[in-house]
């Protein structure tokens, strides 16, 4: 996404219109967007007021954008929402512990560099469930204080194993195709 030329951006951004028509992913979308809201607003503006160009305003002096970091700025902020679309697209059609494993599964080759993917899928399935599972203060100091009960951490994290199926082979050969086209 992040070296993609302007035309590819165009057709994702398509794709990505397409999948916001189902009620999952646009759910899932929205939520995300209004999260990130205010990353979103700084990274627009820190572009629009650090790089240099033409001033948008030309009467307000050094208070005025610049033209050029305007439009990076959008560019950027797009290439980051349509990655967003795409984490939406993936958590409203995958199951938790389905993408978990699946994390799992590509960690796989960290290993040689000694990471441990187990600790690594039990520690994400843990934190997960405490979030879902959390009551939610009123306030961001109270749940701090709040010492955990027994009843929210569980005291065994099972992930079942998947089969390896012939499309998964495919979905990643299409994957890289697409990788590749879009460097070339």
């Amino acid at each position: 996404m992040e070296r993609a030329a302007l035309p590819v951006l165009i057709i994702l951004a398509v794709a990505t219109a397409t999948a916001f028509l189902f009620a999952p992913v646009r759910h899932e979308g929205w939520r995300l967007l209004r999260r990130t809201r205010w990353l979103l607003a700084v990274l627009l503006l820190t572009y629009a007021y650090v790089l240099p160009g033409t001033a948008l305003w030309p009467s307000l002096g050094w208070a005025s954008p610049s033209v050029e970091g305007l439009q990076q700025g959008v560019l950027r902020a797009g290439r980051l929402v349509l990655m967003l679309a795409g984490l939406a697209v993936l958590l409203a059609n995958t199951s938790r512990p389905r993408l978990i494993y699946g994390l799992y599964t590509l960690a796989r080759p960290l290993t040689w560099f000694g990471f441990d993917r187990r600790a690594f899928a039990v520690r994400l399935g843990l934190t997960l469930d405490y979030v879902e599972h959390a009551p939610k203060p009123a306030r961001w100091l109270d749940a701090l204080r709040v010492p955990l009960s027994d009843e929210a951490t569980p005291a065994t994290y099972t992930l079942e194993a998947e089969r390896w199926q012939s499309r998964d082979s495919a979905v990643i050969l299409a994957g890289l195709l697409l990788l590749w086209i879009v460097l070339a």
